[in-house]
């Protein structure tokens, strides 16, 4: 493997120290110096490759702890009919497209996430490391049941998305079955969404005995339980039953936010969907702008509600590369969250040191230290005083993974 030299301004997600004329060394795959250009090692030219461009930021690989890589929406199949051989294949060349935005690693929710986890490790699909969950947990009728036309064996069988679960024997099958297929935390569902057809925001999915059968099965496995959550009484029972990671929390109160500070819980963002579903009535059909646009003012009370309490918010999406969420566009929720009201730096540390955390990897990846993995972003801009300098995959210019330059477009 080569050693690599970046030069620019380093943002190290660990804390809001900038090093404006900054330098970071690369050998094989790790970070052997971070400092001043004036500090760094001299190196033997031939050995070591000089990476410069205009007005260069440094910053850590970023994460995506909310993707959905099921390759249907990029393409327009329908998940419930479309071959799983198809969906694969084009949820493998998906992933490239979330590398190319400058996400070294992501937490995927789906069917796909074991397989493509393994792929990309053996180097087979270029994409992001991938902390996958497997299938979504849902009850019957909750918000990962998108084909009430077919038999819940059928979508058992067929969605590449969830799986549907009722009672605890049939909840911890379905938590067992995720981990034997190799999820390394499992999601549920436990309150309705904005995209499923039959249920409420406000629906309360899962009772609270089963949601502690299934966080209690993650726990034996030394992992966790991330759950969708909409309404506040749905998201009181997960947090009641000790799930680690809420997603979305788009109407916490301060029931809920006591209860995320006393166990750590972190808070998934995926506000530019939430704050965008508004402006697009023209283009979503009614029963998800309906429910979307109530949404929206009340995640931004919640976003509120969780910074000032000190809550540990992560970076996350939701996207599916669809025609409205695209990959290559992916960087639009660094823009939404700082119309919720983060500071640029915020938002640049909820996709690297926060969401690190989240994936059990600090030790590893999430901030620019000495030792830690080469998982490295730059761009031409200061993202400290321009954020959209992040956001299309076409202003990501220097991508290296595992010590490997990914992506060079100078």
């Amino acid at each position: 493997m080569k050693s690599y030299k970046l030069e620019g301004r380093v943002i190290n997600g660990l804390d809001d120290h900038v090093i404006e004329k900054g330098c970071v060394l690369v050998e094989q795959d790790k970070i052997v110096f971070v400092g001043t250009v004036e500090e760094c090692p001299n190196l033997i030219p031939e050995l070591v490759e000089t990476i410069q461009i205009p007005n260069a930021t440094i910053m850590p690989g970023f994460i995506d702890c909310h993707a959905h890589v099921v390759g249907a929406d990029s393409q327009d199949y329908d998940e419930c009919t479309a071959s799983h051989m198809d969906l694969i294949l084009n949820a493998a060349h998906d992933l490239g497209q979330l590398l190319d935005s400058g996400f070294t690693s992501i937490r995927d929710m789906g069917l796909f996430g074991p397989s493509l986890s393994r792929a990309v490790d053996l180097g087979l699909v270029r994409g992001p490391k991938i902390m996958p969950s497997g299938r979504i947990i849902s009850v019957t009728a909750g918000h990962g049941d998108h084909g009430y036309q077919f038999s819940k064996a059928y979508l058992n069988e067929h969605s590449p998305l969830s799986v549907l679960a009722d009672g605890v024997p049939e909840c911890l099958e379905a938590v067992r079955t995720q981990f034997r297929n190799g999820a390394k935390f499992i999601k549920v569902m436990a309150t309705g969404g904005v995209s499923s057809p039959i249920d409420k925001i406000t629906d309360v999915q899962f009772s609270e005995t089963e949601l502690k059968a299934i966080v209690a099965e993650a726990e034996r496995r030394g992992t966790y339980v991330a759950a969708h959550c909409t309404g506040t009484e749905g998201t009181l029972n997960a947090l009641k039953a000790g799930v680690k990671s809420i997603e979305h929390g788009v109407m916490l109160d301060e029931s809920c936010i006591q209860i995320m500070v006393e166990n750590d819980c972190t808070l998934v963002s995926t506000l530019a969907i939430s704050l965008g579903i508004p402006k697009m009535k023209a283009v979503l059909p009614a029963h998800i702008y309906e429910k979307g646009k109530v949404c929206a003012e009340k995640n931004l009370k919640s976003i509120e509600m969780a910074r000032a309490a000190g809550i540990r918010i992560a970076f996350g999406t939701d996207y599916t590369n669809s025609k409205n969420t695209r990959y290559s566009d992916i960087g639009k929720e660094f823009e939404a969250m700082i119309e919720a009201g983060l500071t640029p730096m915020e938002a640049i540390q909820s996709a690297t040191k926060n969401a690190a955390y989240l994936l059990k990897q600090s030790d590893e990846v999430g901030t620019i230290e000495v030792g830690k993995t080469a998982d490295l972003v730059m761009v031409s801009g200061n993202p400290l005083e321009d954020i959209s300098v992040l956001r299309g995959s076409e202003k990501i210019k220097i991508i290296l993974q595992n010590g490997v330059l990914v992506k060079r477009s100078e």
